[in-house]
């Protein structure tokens, strides 16, 4: 089952931002942890679908079991539901995608990961996703910029009413491709709080850290 793009494609694209987030949010406390998670599993192998599976499970990440975590199960169900709509609307686009789903403890609780490829007629990538549902606050965007060694592009927490977005919705900053990552593009983290109305459209609230990276080739998917 492929994860559908829906952050970015269906909330994140559509929103623009400003410059940074408050200190209130930058005390959040377990961002350093999570975001070396992102790294450590996302990174290495992020040119390869099999790969970032492969270096996932060498990791401690263990597949989810349907019927452990009920709040998984409700949000894997919804991106299928969300897939199968994107793929009724455009039925030509996908020439094939997958994926597979991960849980593990970072810091005392369970986060989910999602990795993800999608081949098409334009371009092929492999997505990388983690979610702390848990979360209660965004966190401090340093750690990202760091792990990416490049500055924020933009954040919806900003003072610009072009670019500001109501926090009770959503807080997201993003940053532009790496230079020390060819060929993976936006870095996303998003935080939906609890009672937010983007929480219908993405299945889900509380932290996401994701991007996307395109395929050299086919040849994995070939074997």
């Amino acid at each position: 089952m492929h994860m559908p793009d829906f952050v970015a494609r269906s909330v994140l694209a559509n929103i623009l931002a400003a410059l940074c987030l408050t200190p209130a949010q930058a005390e959040t406390p377990g961002g350093e942890a999570f975001v070396a998670a992102f790294g450590e599993v996302c990174i290495p192998e992020r040119l390869s679908y099999k790969g970032t599976l492969a270096l996932a499970e060498e990791l401690g990440w263990s597949p989810v079991i349907t019927g452990e975590n009920a709040d998984y199960d409700r949000f894997i169900a919804h991106t299928a539901d969300m897939l199968a709509e994107e793929t009724a609307e455009d039925p030509d686009f996908s020439q094939g995608s997958d994926g597979a789903w991960f849980t593990r403890e970072i810091g005392g609780r369970s986060h989910l990961l999602a990795v993800s490829y999608l081949l098409s007629e334009y371009l092929d990538t492999v997505g990388c996703y983690l979610y702390d549902f848990a979360a209660t606050a965004p966190i401090d965007p340093e750690p990202v910029t760091s792990l990416l060694g490049k500055e924020i592009a933009y954040t919806t927490d900003g003072d610009d009413p072009f670019y500001a977005v109501d926090p009770a919705l959503l807080v997201t900053t993003v940053w532009g491709p790496s230079p020390h990552l060819p060929r993976t593009g936006d870095t996303y983290l998003t935080f939906i709080p609890q009672g937010s109305e983007v929480a219908a459209q993405t299945g889900f609230t509380g932290l996401v850290l994701k991007f996307s990276t395109s395929l050299p080739n086919r040849e994995e998917f070939e074997e």
